[in-house]
């Protein structure tokens, strides 16, 4: 079975062990004993990330073996890093606890990026495979929101979109991931190569944090939103929609990609329609559908 090689100090992976989920030591009291408290949740830190080109290694330093290919269409191909690229990565406590613990989400701190779901396969795919998609993309604003390894925002910038930002809750995520997979894809890496393609002119930035945080901070506006596997827990709803209302141009358009039930969590396509029906700001359409093994399906959304 496939694991990350996560680095944890012994006394600190100790320390965690002996506490129940949730639970923090406090200092001892007055008779020399200590007690367990409820640790009260932090939301993870809203940041824009500075992109170090000389910190990310080139295309031709890569070895294939750890790339995989995603081709949603004959004209656009995408490089990303697998999971053999990340088995020598030292990544934060945060990661480190959702990989000991078998899961792809530790609460406020890390939401499952590392991993390529199949929703943004679907949603890139859908995408490219038409002409009047592909131009709904050039030159215009895009977030990539909640990108992990960022294949839709590179997909954007492939089809000449002007400006992508890509943003992810964790900032291991888009350090060790997003950004290699930019420039992997969006940076030459040598210009006496005769058949090197022109490289996307589009402005790019990287965000970290939570989406709340993310909405009131950072003023910028989209053409369009782009976002797959956002909607598995229902808490997050409201969040999403407000983002959506306040970094949405007038004129702008979402497309979701999601799991029409996401079984063991909650969340889903169906009650993210009753959600936005409750909200009254949007209105939506389902423009494809998986009906085959795991069902999925992408949502268009518009402004009332």
């Amino acid at each position: 079975m496939f694991k990350f090689t996560f680095q944890v100090e012994p006394d600190e992976e100790i320390a965690s062990a002996e506490l129940k989920d949730g639970e923090t030591k406090s200092a001892p009291d007055a008779n020399g004993t200590s007690t367990v408290a409820k640790e009260t949740p932090e939301v993870y830190p809203c940041e824009e990330l500075t992109f170090d080109p000389s910190s990310h290694s080139n295309k031709t330093a890569i070895n294939p073996d750890v790339t995989s290919t995603f081709q949603p269409a004959p004209d656009c191909s995408i490089e990303y890093l697998n999971q053999l690229a990340l088995l020598d990565e030292t990544f934060t406590d945060d990661i480190v606890t959702a990989e000991s613990d078998h899961s792809d989400l530790v609460p406020n701190r890390y939401e499952g990026g590392l991993k390529v779901w199949e929703c943004a396969y679907d949603l890139g795919q859908f995408l490219a495979t038409s002409d009047e998609r592909k131009a709904e993309l050039h030159g215009k604003k895009v977030l990539d929101l909640g990108c992990g390894a960022g294949i839709l925002g590179i997909e954007a910038l492939l089809f000449g979109s002007s400006c992508v930002h890509f943003q992810d809750y964790n900032k291991d995520v888009l350090t060790k991931l997003t950004m290699v997979n930019y420039d992997l894809n969006c940076r030459t890496t040598n210009e006496t190569e005769a058949e090197a393609k022109e490289p996307p002119t589009g402005q790019v930035k990287f965000f970290s944090g939570d989406w709340g945080c993310f909405t009131d901070q950072y003023q910028h506006k989209y053409d369009l939103i782009l976002t797959s596997e956002t909607i598995y827990s229902t808490d997050n709803y409201t969040k999403l929609l407000e983002l959506f209302d306040r970094k949405l141009e007038p004129e702008g358009v979402v497309y979701l990609a999601a799991k029409t039930y996401y079984f063991g969590v909650g969340g889903g396509v169906r009650l993210f329609e009753q959600a936005i029906d409750t909200d009254g700001r949007f209105q939506h359409k389902v423009v494809w559908k998986c009906e085959t093994g795991v069902k999925r399906e992408i949502v268009r959304m518009t402004r009332k």
